[in-house]
């Protein structure tokens, strides 16, 4: 096998590598209630910087999430959701009132890999008034890793063709000794 066959296969098989593991999707929050909006992105399947499970609620949660919160751009220091008896999605960030909301239960899966539904959302607090939440697929959003990972694979592919393809016209000489 050439060494211009094996790189091929090599590339081939590594771009696949990194196309399959790119399958998380980004997806917009977005939370308007009493105590004032949040607008930030998740992953679709993130893993999350802390879980539990306690007394049957599965909780799980997220640190220094950036977003824009009661309207100006910051960063939230948890964003913790779960099911059960504890609180279904609470917001700690700044210009935030209290949001702690209960019902429905916005994942699916254990609280070490969760996976996001998506649609809109009414979260309930009895105490301070009710939430909507819409959560949907980012628009405009930066390529993943992998993407870049396709494009630069790709890019090396063409540079090494060309390369190939201009020392292929070069005239050989050859000298008797």
């Amino acid at each position: 096998m050439s060494v211009k066959s094996l790189f091929t296969v090599g590339t081939a098989i590594v771009a696949y590598g990194i196309s399959v593991s790119a399958g998380a999707v980004p997806l917009a929050f977005d939370l308007s209630g009493p105590s004032g909006t949040a607008i930030f992105q998740l992953d679709s399947n993130p893993t999350p910087d802390f879980f539990s499970t306690f007394l049957g609620s599965d909780q799980f949660g997220f640190r220094d999430v950036v977003g824009i919160y009661g309207g100006t751009r910051g960063t939230a220091s948890t964003i913790s959701f779960g099911n059960g008896l504890f609180s279904i999605l609470s917001v700690t960030a700044p210009n935030l009132g209290f949001t702690q909301f209960i019902a429905p239960t916005l994942f699916t899966g254990s609280p070490s890999a969760p996976v996001f539904a998506t649609g809109s959302f009414t979260l309930i607090n009895p105490f301070f008034g009710n939430a909507n939440l819409s959560i949907s697929q980012a628009q405009g959003t930066v390529p993943e890793p992998a993407a870049w990972g396709l494009m630069i694979v790709g890019f090396s592919g063409i540079g090494m063709a060309l390369r190939s393809r201009r020392g292929s016209h070069a005239v050989r000489t050859y000298h008797e000794v």
